[in-house]
């Protein structure tokens, strides 16, 4: 039986184990997946994520249950693949190399709209790009978004609407 979130993280602050393992399971490939889409190298991806699980660890007593635990999760994500890319003078570009095609898709027209989605993302300025990756990948609201990246809720519609129209014109040029 799957536990919720809730459930899962009483029993970790009661030193259970297992419930640790169930939760970080519940979420690893989601936190790799958005490290990695934000431009890290794969095993750079690898160490950011290791980093995100303990800091959640090291700070799920002070966890309150308010908003979604996958929100908070994402925020410390999202601070400290700022923090490396920061630490690294990093250059942030959208990745989806492995992104799972689905079953019955034309592969070759999968990567080929993989490499247009990943050039149009990448011209979009890291703020709009992240903004969007998190509302259209990862399903987070615009309350969501604000709370992981620190940002008013008006400045993450502001991205958004912004983001998809240079997208948009981009679709428009053909490019």
């Amino acid at each position: 039986m799957l536990e919720d979130d809730g459930t899962l993280i009483k029993s970790i602050l009661l030193g259970d184990e297992q419930a640790m393992e169930m939760l970080v399971r519940r979420y690893y490939d989601e936190i790799f997946n958005y490290i990695y889409r934000l431009g890290s190298s794969y095993e750079e991806a690898k160490d950011i994520t290791q980093e995100v699980f303990i800091a959640m660890l090291k700070a799920l007593p002070t966890y309150k249950e308010q908003g979604s635990f996958k929100a908070w999760l994402f925020k410390i994500a999202h601070n400290h693949t700022m923090n490396s890319f920061r630490k690294n003078k990093h250059f942030i570009s959208f990745s989806i190399e492995h992104e799972n095609v689905k079953v019955g898709a034309d592969i070759s027209e999968h990567i080929a709209n993989q490499s247009v989605v990943k050039e149009m993302l990448n011209a979009l300025p890291y703020t709009q790009k992240n903004t969007i990756i998190l509302k259209y990948i990862y399903g987070f609201t615009a309350k969501e978004i604000a709370k992981i990246t620190g940002t008013p809720i008006p400045t993450v519609k502001s991205r958004l609407r912004q983001g998809l129209e240079k997208v948009k014109k981009q679709m428009r040029e053909g490019k």
